[in-house]
């Protein structure tokens, strides 16, 4: 009985000693990583929406104001004489004419301006009824500026005894540049001996006369103006 209870010792005692083994020997737990430290978040307070303001419908545009028309200012009296001759309803020449009896009656501007209308016009035939007005030397320089620059443009017939009228005339604005034109036209200078200058003009008219009848003008092509013989 003695030696069965040693046996159970001893039984007991290995036991007891192998488990220790096993405990020593086994490998030693490894120690899990540290989770990382979650930050609180903040949790932010919901923000209200503004309160919109209200909707105003925009201001209805104002009607446009009628404008205020300009007063039409009134014709000056020169200016209604020269409407009242242009509107008469008559022939080139009687509205010339009525032009050329205005024309003293009203201010040098309206006189320019008659001047302009008289010379559109008058027809070369009808030249002689502003010639009294265009050799006197006492017309407004401008007003005979106008009339001499539409005698440059006449026939010969009409401009060279009309250019001699004007350099007989020693106080008159355009004589100097009358005498050098017929110089120009006539290739002759008679100084102031008015009888020669009329005798060439009237020689070169009536040459030019004879070598127009002798040879037929040939018809300026449409378009094309007439050529003139004037060189100033």
């Amino acid at each position: 009985m003695k030696n069965r209870s040693l046996a159970l010792f001893a039984a007991a005692v290995l036991v007891l000693c192998a488990g220790v083994l096993w405990f020593l020997q086994r490998p030693a737990p490894i120690a899990p990583e540290p989770l990382p430290e979650l930050k609180p978040v903040a949790v932010q307070a919901p923000v209200n929406p503004p309160a919109s303001a209200p909707v105003t419908k925009p201001a209805a545009p104002e009607p446009p104001k009628p404008s205020k028309a300009e007063p039409v200012q009134a014709l000056a009296p020169w200016e209604q004489k020269i409407e009242q001759a242009l509107r008469a309803d008559l022939g080139e020449t009687e509205t010339a004419q009525l032009l050329i009896n205005l024309l003293p009656t009203i201010p040098a501007e309206g006189q320019v301006e008659a001047a302009q209308h008289i010379s559109n016009l008058l027809l070369d035939k009808d030249y002689k009824r502003v010639l009294p007005l265009v050799k006197n030397p006492r017309l407004s320089q401008d007003v005979l500026d106008v009339f001499v620059s539409d005698l440059l443009n006449r026939t010969d017939s009409v401009k060279l005894p009309t250019l001699l009228e004007i350099a007989k005339q020693p106080n008159h604005p355009h004589q100097a540049e009358a005498i050098s034109d017929l110089q120009i036209f006539l290739d002759q200078d008679h100084g102031n001996d008015w009888n020669k200058w009329d005798g060439s003009v009237k020689a070169y008219l009536k040459k030019q006369a004879l070598e127009e009848a002798a040879t037929p003008e040939a018809e300026p092509q449409i378009g094309q103006p007439k050529p003139s013989n004037f060189v100033r």
